[in-house]
């Protein structure tokens, strides 16, 4: 006969304090909006504040045909154009709940990124599949951050 165990955890301030600043991973996929409305639920039951990132990856880090190298001010505003539409969803729905939001865009790629960042939060949350993996239960960026993040990760599937 299997048995099944239920824990029950009592609703406690101490789960405010330990998940009050999360990171969350935006592509802008139709896999990442699960990972998007959780993060942002789960920041207005805790009272949280969420940094949305979005990672593009493939700025031209090569010097130019003129010799010179793409700054970090090109890079970063190459990034930003690229994520307008990625943050309308995490916007849209963190206005509507009241959370407070910060949205970052960063040239890179996402996994060494967000895996550097990770220290500094209390919870990082993606989608178990983004651009770059569509076939497999979890993409290649989501188990590279499971295995390598410097905080818990909950991966919305």
């Amino acid at each position: 006969m299997n048995t099944l165990y239920i824990i029950i955890l009592r609703y406690e301030y101490w789960w405010k304090e330990m998940y009050s600043n999360i990171l969350l991973a935006v592509d802008g996929s139709e896999q990442n909006k699960t990972a998007v409305r959780g993060a942002i639920a789960l920041a207005k039951a805790l009272g949280s504040k969420v940094t949305a990132v979005y990672v593009m990856v493939g700025v031209d880090l090569k010097p130019n045909a003129f010799g010179g190298d793409v700054g970090a001010e090109e890079r970063k505003e190459i990034a930003e154009n690229a994520s307008k539409d990625s943050f309308d969803l995490v916007i849209s729905l963190a206005q509507a709940e009241g959370v407070e939001l910060e949205t970052l865009a960063l040239p890179g790629k996402p996994c060494d990124v967000l895996v550097e960042m990770s220290d500094k939060y209390d919870l990082l949350i993606c989608g178990s599949l983004g651009r770059t993996g569509l076939t497999k239960l979890m993409g290649s960026v989501s188990k590279h951050l499971v295995q390598n993040a410097k905080c818990p990760v909950l991966v919305a599937r």
